[in-house]
């Protein structure tokens, strides 16, 4: 006898879920929130450690402390617009700005930094740069924060490969 409604006889099986292989071996890592938003939001950029190829995009690794160094930078950091504008709220955002620049500045990081707070990331948030020309600001910025912090001279090579790249800069050292 042939089944003329083959789909109403698969309708009355019963429905299992999948297989279960076991336990796992060994628990899967466990990324802290704050972490997770860092690579999430900035990870891809600049690197999971803060490396990233600084010809391209700015190395973060033993240089983003440097910032802190004029109120100016400090403020920067925040105020780019990739920063400002993350899906983060203004606590989560102080949380991994603090993670970004006493994690990955290491030696960069100025004694006695503050760290940011929740109120001093809103405020920054509300003003974010509206400039065309990210890269002239920022190297305004890098130039004051080297005059103040002359370690910070390593800022310069991501801006002056920039600069190469826009057939603005053809001598040695920082761009001018």
């Amino acid at each position: 006898m042939r089944l003329r409604f083959p789909i109403l006889f698969l309708a009355i099986l019963p429905v299992q879920g999948p297989a279960r292989a076991g336990p796992v071996a060994s628990p899967l890592p466990v990324i802290p929130a704050v972490q997770g938003h860092y690579l999430m939001g900035c990870g891809g950029c600049h690197g999971i450690q803060g490396r990233s190829g600084r010809e391209v995009v700015p190395d973060l690794a033993g240089q983003v402390g440097y910032f802190l160094c004029t109120p100016e930078g400090r403020d920067y950091l925040v105020r780019l617009p990739n920063v400002a504008f993350a899906n983060l709220s203004s606590a989560d955002l102080a949380r991994m700005m603090n993670f970004v620049v006493f994690t990955f500045g290491g030696a960069s990081v100025p004694a006695n930094s503050r760290p940011y707070t929740t109120a001093e990331i809103a405020a920054l948030r509300a003003d974010p740069l509206r400039t065309a020309d990210l890269h002239g600001y920022r190297d305004q910025i890098v130039r004051a924060v080297t005059r103040a912090c002359p370690a910070a001279a390593a800022l310069h090579g991501y801006d002056v490969a920039q600069a190469a790249r826009e057939g603005q800069y053809t001598g040695a050292g920082p761009a001018r």
